[in-house]
């Protein structure tokens, strides 16, 4: 199976970030911002690399051409790094789905579910998952954090425009729930990711992905009892 390469997170640089050189001193409130960012994406390359456990805060200091007091200063720890990590390889995509308005509500939805599809076959997105199954069962805490962060979040948004799209009379009654939220996300990112996990590359390109979504999108709405548009 063919990893993936570490460094193709480090090419997602931060749009904030593009065309911008680090100075020396003091750190202005703009330079502590892309410090941070600079320090958490060194951290996910090397922990997409070398696994949770096969990382080590010197390895990341050494690559960030940073102090460890640097990183302690920020992170206490090696756990907290990464909970820090893993936050923010899916900040952007949550703050976008917190921030959808509720006008056209099932629209919104499939906006946002086309977002997810990207971002579940990121490569950070897919190297951070294989970390959590193959290193976290023996740091529970890490488990606990990524489902308080990030499933819970991704469910609750996903569930409020279900709840709006039923409210405006999009879907039929009694579909907005929790139960119909995890089915439209297994149908959604299950084939996909598990295919991506497996090294494989089953949406290579955006017909593909387009292809995929549409129809996994037809029967969601099929199921929930969607209006005519």
């Amino acid at each position: 199976m063919t990893k993936p390469d570490a460094a193709s997170h480090l090419d997602m640089a931060h749009p904030c970030l593009e065309g911008k050189k680090r100075r020396c001193g003091r750190p202005t409130p703009y330079g502590t911002e892309q410090l941070d960012q600079h320090l958490l994406e060194v951290a996910a390359s090397l922990f997409v690399e070398h696994g949770y456990a096969g990382t080590s805060v010197d390895q990341i200091a050494r690559k960030a051409s940073a102090s460890k007091q640097t990183l302690y200063r920020r992170y206490p720890s090696k756990e907290e790094l990464f909970k820090a990590v893993i936050t923010n390889v899916t900040a952007c995509l949550l703050r976008t789905m917190a921030e959808t308005p509720l006008k056209d509500p099932l629209h919104e939805l499939k906006t946002i579910s086309r977002l997810m599809l990207d971002f579940v076959l990121r490569p950070d997105a897919l190297g951070t998952y294989r970390i959590l199954i193959s290193d976290a069962y023996r740091y529970p805490s890490l488990i606990d954090h990524a489902i308080e962060n990030i499933n819970k979040p991704f469910h609750a948004n996903f569930l409020r425009l279900l709840k709006a799209a039923e409210a405006a009379g999009q879907i039929g009654a009694g579909h907005a729930d929790s139960t119909t939220t995890h089915l439209w996300a297994g149908m959604l990112t299950g084939w996909p990711m598990k295919q991506s996990l497996f090294g494989l590359n089953p949406l290579e390109d955006d017909a593909a992905r387009d292809a995929f979504f549409e129809q996994a999108w037809a029967l969601f709405l099929k199921g929930v009892g969607a209006a005519p548009a």
